[in-house]
């Protein structure tokens, strides 16, 4: 199986800003949701490793800069560890070289621009590789508002400044946890394709973190990708989830017209409810195995789980 996941917080945990990791933690095993002995098992894997701005609003740019300078120190480190078992890619040849050398493709995002608090700390994420910025999280900031927040409040000046400049560069915007004044603010001040890298169908589940049709519409006609997240409140308002239940939002994806839009953004080591059976990395067998049943066939199975994230790299990066 090949597997293409668009969000995982595992650099953010092994981090351990809260030094609560058992001793030995690293990114070829550990206890959390992704590592390099269980991605073994697949015959492909890339993976987006996010460095998260926090669970609380920063305090000031000095905060941030050291948040952002550890976890890409985090980042380094542990990828020169994996060896030649891991390529980290920065444009689309290093990713094609990872596949015909087998390596783990990894890939660098930021999950709150609020880590971006200056000129030098942008300059310092270009510099890393990183592709991918979401602009806010779940709180309000200098850029915007995450949805869960404030779903009516739009990108700030700085915001959409911010936006521009990443666009040029060549970074892509992920608009998941952003609100939804802030998604078409920015679908109004860039012309790149969009990314949601970890979000559902708001109409499945009605959840101020997943996207309406309007705005997945929006995203398909800018080219861009939509990563389905596996946290359960994202997949039901239920207690419990199950695999079918993740495939109703990939189904409502595809009668939206954007079937060749869909990947996987699971959520890794970023959230701790799961569908039934899945506990880690290793569960995308079970989704994989939900959509057999659905009669998806194993091309447009092969597309969401990988084909299609590899696609807009090999196009875009």
């Amino acid at each position: 199986m090949r597997y293409f996941d668009l969000h995982c917080d595992t650099i953010y945990r092994l981090t351990d800003f809260e030094q609560r990791l058992p001793a030995g933690e690293n990114l070829l095993q550990n206890t959390g949701h992704v590592d390099l002995q269980r991605a073994g098992s697949l015959e492909q894997y890339a993976q987006v490793f996010a460095l998260f701005c926090g669970y609380q609003p920063i305090a000031s740019q000095q905060s941030a800069h050291r948040r952002l300078t550890r976890m890409l120190d985090t980042a380094r480190d542990a990828f020169a560890a994996s060896g030649s078992r891991l390529r980290h890619c920065t444009c689309a040849a290093d990713f094609l070289e990872a596949q015909a050398q087998r390596q783990v493709a990894a890939f660098l995002s930021i999950e709150g621009a609020e880590l971006l608090q200056t000129e030098a700390d942008v300059q310092l994420a270009l510099q890393a590789g990183v592709k991918i910025v979401t602009l806010t999280w779940n709180f309000d900031s200098v850029y915007g508002c995450g949805a869960s927040t404030d779903d009516a409040a739009g990108l700030k000046p700085a915001g959409k400044q911010l936006a521009k400049t990443l666009a040029q560069h060549g970074v892509f915007l992920d608009v998941s946890h952003l609100s939804a004044k802030g998604f078409w603010d920015l679908a109004d001040c860039i012309d790149a394709p969009i990314l949601a890298t970890h979000s559902n169908s708001r109409t499945v589940c009605n959840h101020p973190r997943n996207l309406t049709d309007e705005q997945f519409c929006e995203i398909i006609r800018r080219g861009g990708l939509v990563g389905i997240n596996f946290y359960v409140p994202f997949v039901t308002h239920r207690r419990t989830a199950t695999c079918d239940m993740v495939v109703r939002h990939i189904e409502h994806f595809c009668e939206l017209g954007g079937a060749h839009n869909l990947c996987i953004g699971a959520d890794w080591d970023g959230c701790d409810r799961f569908p039934k059976g899945i506990s880690d990395m290793t569960g995308i067998a079970l989704l994989a195995e939900a959509l057999a049943r659905r009669n998806y066939s194993e091309q447009q199975i092969a597309g969401f789980l990988y084909d299609n994230a590899a696609r807009f790299v090999q196009t875009n990066f």
